[in-house]
C-alpha cells in the first residue's frame, strides 16, 4: 500500500457539502465567538472530516468571512426582491421580510451585529464590498419618493437606519424580552403582529408631515 498522501476529492454534491459547513460555522460561531469556535466541531456538525473542511475554506478566518457574507448577501437579496415596488408598498414589504428573515436566523443576526459592534475585522470589507453599495441605493429609492411626495422629507439615512432598527433590534432583545414579558416573543402569532407593527409605524412616520410643513 503507498504511503504517499491521498488527493482529498470533494464529493460530488460540492455546495451542499458548502452549505452544510456554512451552515454548521454559523451556528458555532454564533454559540462561541470566532476565538471559542473551533474547525474541529465545525466539522463535526457539518458532518464532514476537518481535512474536507479546508479543502473548501483553508482556514477559520476565510471560513468566518464566509459566513458574515453570507448574512449580508441575503439581507441585500430582500433589498433587491422589492426594490422595484412602489415606495410606501416595497418599504413595507422589505420591513416584513426582513423580520421574517430574522426570526429565522438568529445566530446569524447576531453573527453579524457582534462584527458591527466590535467594528470587527471583516466590516470595512463587507461594507465597501457590499454594505455601502446597498445603503447607497437604498438612499436613491427614498430619495426619489421624498422628491415624488411620498415620504416626508429628511436625510435618506435616517428612513434606512429607522428600517434595520425597527425589524432588526427586536431579534436581540429576545432573551430579554422571554424575562419581561408574558409573551413568547418567538411565538408565529406575536411575530406576526411585530410585523404589522413595524409596517405601521414606518409608514405614519415617512408619511407625517415635516415640521414646518404643515
Amino acid at each position: 500500500m503507498s504511503s504517499l498522501p491521498q488527493t482529498i476529492r470533494p464529493p460530488t454534491d460540492g455546495e451542499g457539502v458548502r452549505r452544510r459547513i456554512l451552515d454548521a460555522a454559523e451556528h458555532v460561531f454564533a454559540e462561541r465567538g470566532y476565538a471559542g469556535a473551533t474547525t474541529r466541531e465545525i466539522a463535526l456538525q457539518a458532518d464532514i472530516r476537518k481535512r474536507m473542511l479546508f479543502y473548501y475554506f483553508p482556514t477559520k478566518a476565510v471560513l468566518y468571512h464566509a459566513v458574515l457574507e453570507r448574512i449580508v448577501m441575503s439581507l441585500v437579496a430582500i433589498h433587491e426582491r422589492f426594490r422595484d415596488e412602489p415606495g410606501p408598498i416595497g418599504l413595507g414589504e422589505a420591513a416584513e421580510a426582513l423580520t421574517a428573515f430574522a426570526a429565522a436566523n438568529l445566530g446569524a443576526l447576531k453573527l453579524l451585529h457582534r462584527e458591527i459592534m466590535d467594528a470587527g475585522p471583516h466590516l470595512a470589507g463587507l461594507a465597501r464590498t457590499h454594505l455601502r453599495p446597498l445603503f447607497a441605493r437604498g438612499a436613491e429609492e427614498v430619495e426619489r419618493n421624498m422628491a415624488r411626495g411620498n415620504f416626508r422629507r429628511g436625510d435618506p439615512m435616517h428612513t434606512l437606519v429607522n428600517v434595520g432598527g425597527l425589524t432588526l433590534y427586536y431579534f436581540l432583545l429576545i432573551p430579554l424580552l422571554g424575562l419581561v414579558w408574558d409573551r413568547d416573543p418567538l411565538a408565529s402569532a406575536t411575530l406576526a403582529e411585530r410585523a404589522g407593527v413595524v409596517r405601521d409605524w414606518l409608514m405614519h412616520g415617512l408619511a407625517a408631515p415635516s415640521p414646518g410643513e404643515e
